[in-house]
């Protein structure tokens, strides 16, 4: 009984090593929150022939290892399922880009992930660690900052066009949801 209990424990701490060598050498710790640190990995650089960068997110816990996700630069927004400002439901094989990717301080189970896939807007998207459930938000030009009191919110910026022609233009909103990606408040700068 001994034998197989000290065989269980090397197995254990070998598949543990393992775990802590999967993490790319390349990967570079971009969040941490207690004993969570989350990275970012180049897989594949731009080319001529693909436009878009690859990335892997990574997430360590305790000596444990997993990789989380990787970005598909063939993804396109999820913007024509966003109704009354809510985030929508997306596939974790769909996140477009990741150039930026964050624990969130105020609920250690979710992940902020933005990144610009098109050269123009900003996708920002909310992955749920136990659910690996995704939503992206209904804003194009990233992250504002939290604000928590009794519930925490996201605070997103975005931009609108201008609906008079004679004045043109696009102005900035301040849009504000909850960590499920429920539309709270927005503030429009429009002149």
């Amino acid at each position: 009984m001994k034998k197989l209990f000290t065989i269980a424990i090397l197995f254990m701490t070998m598949n543990s090593m393992q775990a802590q060598t999967a993490l790319p050498t390349t990967a570079k710790c971009v969040s941490e929150e207690g004993t969570l640190k989350l990275y970012l990995n180049q897989e594949s650089k731009a080319t001529e022939d693909e436009p878009a960068t690859v990335m892997s997110i990574w997430l360590t816990d305790k000596g444990r290892t997993t990789k989380l996700l990787v970005t598909n630069p063939m993804a396109e927004g999820v913007w024509s399922k966003m109704t009354n400002g809510h985030a929508a439901p997306v596939d974790i094989r769909q996140i477009a880009a990741a150039d930026k990717a964050m624990i969130i301080p105020y609920d250690n189970n979710l992940v902020y992930i933005e990144g610009c896939p098109d050269a123009r807007n900003v996708y920002s998207y909310i992955l749920n660690l136990s659910t690996k459930s995704v939503i992206q938000l209904p804003s194009n030009s990233g992250l504002v900052g939290f604000v928590c009191e009794d519930d925490a919110y996201i605070v997103m910026q975005s931009y609108r066009y201008n609906p008079d022609p004679e004045v043109g233009g696009r102005f900035p909103v301040l849009l504000v949801y909850d960590l499920n990606g429920k539309f709270f408040k927005e503030l429009s700068f429009q002149k």
